[in-house]
């Protein structure tokens, strides 16, 4: 590519971009032809390059565009798309910033960004990276003395949500095409799972036991350390470990065995 082409599409980008400068650059390089004059066809792109913007993030976030309604959600689009220019080659990932950004524009509806940020994990778990998932034979195949020290490594999927509103309730009204029931806050915030099982994306609440024992694993600490810390906090919650891991394994939550080198 020659240095005069790089030279016009750097300014075709910063155009595209919205950069004040580059309009009046890139336009001495529009050839002049009938029909409609340069300003014209170059705003084609320009506003192309924005609808498909924001199309890729009401296809990320289709649940909080019907919230909001089309005229809101377009509308904070355009004003995500003018904060937050695209960095990325892949626009599936585009909208990682835009719950921070309902937040900050929308604070006096927490709600709707607690729902964007839903509606991010769910595609986070389902486009995770793909990893072998474990089964009940891997567990029956251990040795007795094994288990003192092995951990389990979980799916690449998982994800934990911190919520104090009823967006997941919002969500499954949304996703059967229902009113949305009115905005509640809980008195404490309530962990959710998000993760991927047979190509789908899951999501279930969490007790704060057993949040904290997988991200024990996923901190590299053993099954036995997981365990003895759980019990320590409540001996109450000791024989539920053991269905904990069941169903962990039955959900495709855990990848593999971790066995102390």
């Amino acid at each position: 590519m020659s240095a005069v082409t790089q030279a016009i599409q750097d300014k075709f980008q910063g155009y595209l971009l919205g950069e004040e400068t580059a309009q009046p650059e890139i336009l001495g390089d529009v050839r002049q032809q009938f029909g409609l004059p340069a300003t014209e066809r170059l705003a084609i792109y320009y506003n192309a390059y924005r609808i498909r913007l924001r199309d890729a993030m009401s296809d990320a976030f289709g649940k909080t565009h019907s919230y909001l309604g089309d005229d809101m959600f377009h509308a904070f689009c355009e004003d995500y798309i003018a904060t937050y220019p695209s960095q990325h080659r892949n626009l599936r990932w585009y909208g990682a910033r835009f719950p921070t950004f309902l937040a900050s524009r929308l604070p006096e509806h927490p709600v709707v960004a607690e729902l964007a940020a839903f509606e991010w994990a769910l595609g986070l778990a389902f486009d995770a990276e793909d990893a072998p998932v474990l089964v009940l034979d891997d567990l029956r195949s251990l040795a007795e003395e094994d288990w003192e020290h092995l951990g389990f490594a979980c799916h690449p999927s998982l994800h934990f949500l911190s919520m104090q509103w009823n967006a997941v309730a919002i969500w499954l009204a949304l996703n059967e095409e229902q009113d949305p029931p009115a905005a509640v806050k809980d008195e404490a915030a309530s962990c959710w799972l998000v993760w991927r099982k047979d190509l789908q994306a899951h999501f279930r609440s969490l007790a704060s036991e057993e949040q904290n024992a997988l991200q024990g694993l996923m901190q590299e600490h053993s099954f036995s350390e997981v365990c003895a810390i759980a019990a320590e906090r409540n001996p109450a919650i000791t024989p539920q470990i053991a269905g904990w891991l069941q169903t962990w394994v039955a959900d495709e939550m855990l990848s593999r065995i971790r066995l102390p080198v």
